[in-house]
């Protein structure tokens, strides 16, 4: 296979330079494309605007660059985008096939801090706390850059995090994983027991081999195992995190049964528990 270079990322965008004015929305990060051949760097705008009008010409939008070796060690790329500032750009558009999200390649920062009224009043709206109440979940919060809300309740009487992801344009997707939320805490007492013993049949013999790996303990798993019952009390729930779709997850720590990673148990309200397994 051809080895791709910075040339045929480059390539992917129109020739021509278009100078635009865009809000930064997030932090910049790097990452391989072209089957691992080259960096680069990404970043997202909250809008686009015309540089003549100062007229919104474009909602969220990606911006790219390429980076070479040296760059994406040095780490100065990351400084490049501040969140909440406005910047005027060249950039050339994508040509091929529309993308779900617009595709920039940024070639060159003309001004940092640039004004423009319109996004000014983007950010500042952008950056209002939105916040749902709950008469069960309580007090939810909106993480705009993440797209989910967040909060804390009660579950067998300790307090846990949940996460609810939503479409923030459509505001169905919100009632929706509220509402897997709210039946699962209406059911809470049948919901830990199927969690944790879905978790004690799938997990307990893999957490029975790391005990035989585990110099630091003198407990002997032939002689005295981690049974499923056993398996299914020590694991500490911490949150739940609910999707669009209705799948949610929950999240325990494992009581160093597995050195301290994470336990993961995803199900639906309609199938109940549908795999474990551990993370971290």
């Amino acid at each position: 296979m051809k080895k791709r270079t910075v040339k045929d990322f480059i390539s992917l965008y129109h020739a021509e330079d278009e100078e635009k004015l865009v809000l930064i929305q997030s932090g910049t990060s790097a990452d391989k494309t072209f089957m691992d051949h080259f960096w680069t760097a990404h970043t997202y705008a909250l809008a686009m605007a015309d540089v003549q009008t100062g007229q919104v010409i474009s909602d969220r939008c990606c911006l790219n660059w390429p980076l070479t070796e040296k760059e994406r060690e040095a780490g100065e790329y990351s400084k490049r985008f501040a969140k909440g500032e406005i910047y005027r750009i060249k950039v050339r558009g994508w040509k091929g096939t529309a993308l779900s999200e617009t595709q920039w390649y940024v070639t060159e920062i003309v001004e940092e801090n640039a004004p423009c009224s319109a996004l000014e009043e983007i950010w500042a709206g952008y950056i209002k706390p939105v916040v749902m109440e709950d008469e069960l979940l309580g007090t939810l919060t909106l993480d705009k850059e993440m797209s989910f809300f967040t909060g804390t309740c009660q579950w067998m009487g300790k307090e846990i995090h949940i996460s609810l992801d939503v479409d923030m344009e459509k505001k169905a997707s919100w009632t929706r994983v509220r509402n897997v939320m709210k039946k699962l805490i209406e059911d809470q007492q049948i919901w830990d027991k199927s969690l944790r013993d879905f978790a004690a049949q799938k997990l307990t013999i893999l957490a029975n081999d790391w005990l035989a790996d585990n110099n630091q303990t003198d407990r002997n798993p032939e002689k005295d195992p981690i049974t499923e019952d056993e398996f299914g009390k020590r694991l500490i729930l911490t949150e739940f995190a609910v999707s669009p779709g209705g799948r949610f997850t929950a999240w325990y720590e494992d009581d160093d049964m597995f050195w301290g990673h994470v336990v993961i148990v995803e199900a639906t309200l309609k199938k109940g528990p549908i795999s474990a397994d551990i993370q971290g």
